[in-house]
C-alpha cells in the first residue's frame, strides 16, 4: 500500500502541476508514462449540438497505445457522458483482465467522486459510479487521477473524431495520424 501511495503522490505531481503552480512556472503539463508493468487509462468526452461521443486510450510504460474505444452515445448532460466515459474505460480494464491501472480523466468532479465514494456524489452519476467501484474490485491496485485537459489531449482527440465522423470503434480501427498527439487539440 505505501508503494502505491508513493506511486500516486509522484503522479499526482508529474500529472497535475497545477496544484503546484505550474501556470506561474511556465511548466505545462502533458502526459507522462505509467511505471513498469502498469497501464495508464486516460478517458474523455466531447458534445456538441449533433449529439455526444466518450472514448478512452490504454497505454503502458513505453507510451505505446495498447488499447482504445470510442463510442457515440445519446446526448445528456457533460457530467454524466464524462461518467459513462470512465465507467467505459473501466469496463475495458476488466475486458482486458489488467491489473495495475491509473485511470485519469480531465473531470474533476468524477475523479472526487470516485476517490470519495462514502461523500454525496451528485445523483446524476451516482449509479454510474456505484458500478465502476463494483469493478475495479478486480483490480490489484489502482488510482483514479485528475489531470488538466493538456495532459489528456489524445483520449479528448479520439471522442472528437469519433463524434465527427460518427464512428463507434475499438482497437480494431487504426486511428488516423491527426487525431494521435499528446500536443495538439485535433481541429475539425
Amino acid at each position: 500500500m505505501l508503494m502505491l501511495r508513493t506511486l500516486c503522490t509522484y503522479f499526482s505531481f508529474v500529472i497535475c502541476p497545477d496544484v503546484f503552480g505550474w501556470r506561474s512556472t511556465g511548466v505545462f503539463p502533458s502526459w507522462t508514462p505509467p511505471p513498469y508493468d502498469w497501464i495508464k487509462i486516460n478517458c474523455d468526452a466531447a458534445l456538441n449540438d449533433s449529439g455526444s461521443s466518450i472514448a478512452c486510450v490504454a497505454r503502458n510504460d513505453k507510451a505505446d497505445i495498447i488499447r482504445w474505444e470510442a463510442r457515440r452515445i445519446y446526448p445528456c448532460s457533460p457530467l454524466v457522458i464524462e461518467a459513462l466515459a470512465v465507467d467505459m474505460a473501466i469496463k475495458m480494464v476488466v475486458q482486458a483482465n489488467w491489473r495495475y491501472i491509473f485511470l485519469v480523466s480531465d473531470s474533476k468532479t468524477i475523479i472526487e467522486a470516485l476517490q470519495n465514494r462514502n461523500s454525496d456524489s451528485p445523483w446524476s452519476i451516482s449509479s454510474i459510479l456505484d458500478n465502476c467501484m463494483l469493478n475495479v474490485c478486480n483490480f490489484s491496485a489502482y488510482s483514479f487521477v485528475f489531470t488538466p485537459r493538456a495532459a489528456n489531449l489524445l483520449a479528448h482527440n479520439i471522442a472528437k473524431w469519433c463524434m465527427h465522423s460518427n464512428t463507434s470503434s475499438q482497437v480494431l480501427l487504426a486511428l488516423p495520424p491527426s487525431v494521435c498527439s499528446d500536443t495538439e487539440e485535433w481541429i475539425l
